[in-house]
């Protein structure tokens, strides 16, 4: 259980923690894993507040309130950062790193995905909370090339001098990214953070993405549709969302997302506008 050695935590990382009804021991590997999981479970991935055109700060305080007790959601610079702020409190040997998403096929993407890395007896491990519907919801040793298998869900590693290369196998071949190993800081993170929700062709800026992950089930919203996929039985069901009601109840039943309506009226709106514009 977590003991005393959490009282001399920041007010907001001891909610977070409590929030999350953690069993396993404070400084031991199964705590990371149980931190990943919950967190995937308990709070959304959401491009909602990137869709707004307001700056969002990522300081700890600022990130905390908006995504812990307001339960806004965010993205990787803002859940990434939190598990990495969360870990290192905790005492555990934590970096950050950048990395190229390579979701669509390309490999010449700029680095635009925060990841934490935890060292742990020995080994590099990712501990990855922002990387929306696919994310793996276990730590993966980056170390050397392997392939990493999780109930449904196989991953391959592949090294190469200065990068490690995450890939989804199983149910579906699809590269995830490729983790830059050279040194990164806070700074590097704000300038991709500051990108990643203000540029205008940001894929963040343009487009409604939300996503849970819990107990084999994976929840996403991608623009006006829903998709719920139960890897215990392989099925998927899709639905088009037609309207802000809609909208409003799968983010509330699925997701837990707490946004005001004008927040959802802009960003649902701009999904309308764009798919008017491809017709």
């Amino acid at each position: 259980m977590l003991n005393m050695h959490t009282q001399n935590l920041p007010t907001y990382i001891k909610q977070y923690l409590e929030n999350l009804n953690l069993t396993a021991p404070i400084g031991s590997f199964a705590l990371v894993e149980q931190l990943q999981q919950q967190h995937l479970a308990t709070y959304s991935f959401s491009s909602i507040n990137a869709m707004q055109g307001a700056y969002l700060p990522i300081d700890a305080e600022s990130l905390f309130d908006r995504l812990i007790t307001k339960r806004q959601g965010g993205y990787c610079f803002e859940h990434n950062r939190i598990m990495y702020l969360v870990l290192e409190a905790l005492g555990y040997d934590v970096k950050l790193a950048l990395a190229r998403v390579m979701l669509n096929g390309r490999a010449d993407n700029p680095r635009t995905h925060r990841v934490t890395l935890l060292n742990f007896a020995q080994k590099t491990y990712t501990v990855e909370v922002g990387f929306g519907v696919k994310a793996p919801i276990m730590p993966i040793e980056i170390n050397r090339n392997q392939v990493v298998i999780e109930g449904v869900n196989q991953y391959q590693v592949l090294c190469s001098e200065g990068f490690a290369t995450i890939s989804q196998i199983a149910p579906e071949t699809i590269s995830l990214y490729q983790i830059d190993l050279a040194e990164v800081f806070e700074g590097d993170c704000e300038v991709g953070h500051f990108y990643s929700h203000q540029h205008f062709e940001a894929a963040f800026v343009n487009n409604l993405v939300v996503s849970r992950i819990e107990g084999g089930q994976r929840y996403l919203i991608r623009n006006d549709s829903f998709i719920h996929t139960n890897e215990q039985t392989g099925v998927q069901t899709q639905q088009t969302i037609h309207d802000i009601s809609q909208l409003k109840n799968l983010l509330s039943k699925y997701m837990g997302v707490q946004a005001s309506d004008a927040y959802l009226s802009h960003a649902f709106d701009k999904v309308q506008t764009r798919i008017a514009q491809k017709s």
